[in-house]
């Protein structure tokens, strides 16, 4: 079994943000870190480098269609994700650092950023990019967290 206890809460969105998420997150995180084992994460991994390639590449559509559902409702907001997604500053070069998987969520670490994701019924879905480290503090995310 691996743990892994370097993961700081993930918090917040530049887009919306509000306290009853940040409680989640906690929560998440801490029965994340209880049960956490090693287990195959390579299409975490994946889709992750896909989600961070289409926002490179403008493709916001793609982009969008890899977001949870909850994920993409913070997105789009008032408007279109599309529309939001060019607006947002993601991290798009370098190869994953790591990639942990806990149950049904996963981190996957790049050089400058981190990206979460959580697995449902159609594969890898992203709940966090954007995502830097603030030291002791909790994440800053530019998309979910």
């Amino acid at each position: 079994m691996e743990r892994s206890t370097s993961a700081a809460p993930v918090t917040g969105s530049r887009l919306r943000g509000s306290l009853p998420k940040v409680l989640m997150a906690a929560a998440l995180l801490a029965v994340l870190a209880v049960s956490g084992c090693a287990a195959d994460s390579v299409g975490a991994t994946n889709t992750a480098e896909d989600f961070r390639r289409a926002v490179a590449g403008g493709d916001p559509s793609a982009a969008c269609s890899m977001l949870s559902a909850h994920t993409l409702e913070d997105v789009a907001g008032e408007t279109r994700c599309e529309d939001q997604m060019a607006s947002l500053k993601i991290p798009s070069e370098g190869a994953a650092v790591r990639t942990e998987r806990y149950g049904r969520s996963a981190l996957v670490e790049f050089q400058d950023d981190t990206v979460f994701l959580t697995v449902s019924g159609s594969g890898w879905q992203v709940t966090g990019a954007g995502c830097r480290v603030r030291g002791e503090a909790p994440y800053e995310c530019e998309i979910g967290g």
